[in-house]
């Protein structure tokens, strides 16, 4: 697995995702070299970053020390803002951002105010009409407009 790194902030990474730039500063990526990896790794082990640290990031004349030491928290906030988006997205597929725990809207009058029809509110309705019941195969009822769904 081919490994990428940058000579000013010394940010690795597994592929060239970025074409070629560094997604903390913006440098140009380069292939680490294979004396830093071992083939069929996924992950670099710390010592063989410490060593590439040392010898070509550190010694690179566009290295930031200041970048170097900022890297981690830049990741850190791009990771959580990541999950946020992902969190978001999650969250429309749901629809649980229509602003309601279930994540449901009514299919009527598209309002989220709904809640579950209880099993026990379905059997009692079932017990009193029967087979006319209009909560049988039903599993919502809309606060806003009244219709079962």
């Amino acid at each position: 697995m081919p490994f990428f790194y940058c000579k000013r902030c010394g940010r690795i990474c597994i592929n060239d995702v970025n074409s070629g730039s560094c997604d903390c500063c913006g440098s140009e990526y380069y292939p680490v070299p294979e004396k830093y990896w071992e083939e069929g790794e996924v992950f670099m082990r710390d010592e063989q970053k410490q060593l590439l640290w040392e010898e070509l990031v550190k010694t690179s004349p566009i290295y930031d020390e200041n970048l170097f030491n900022q890297r981690d928290v830049y990741l850190n906030e791009l990771w959580v803002k990541s999950e946020a988006a992902l969190a978001r997205g999650r969250a429309i597929q749901e629809g649980r951002d229509k602003g309601n725990r279930f994540g449901v809207e009514c299919p009527y009058c598209h309002a989220t105010n709904v809640r579950k029809v209880s099993l026990a509110g379905r059997a009692v309705s079932a017990g009193i009409f029967g087979l006319g019941s209009k909560k049988i195969g039903k599993q919502w009822h809309c606060n806003k407009c009244g219709s079962d769904f």
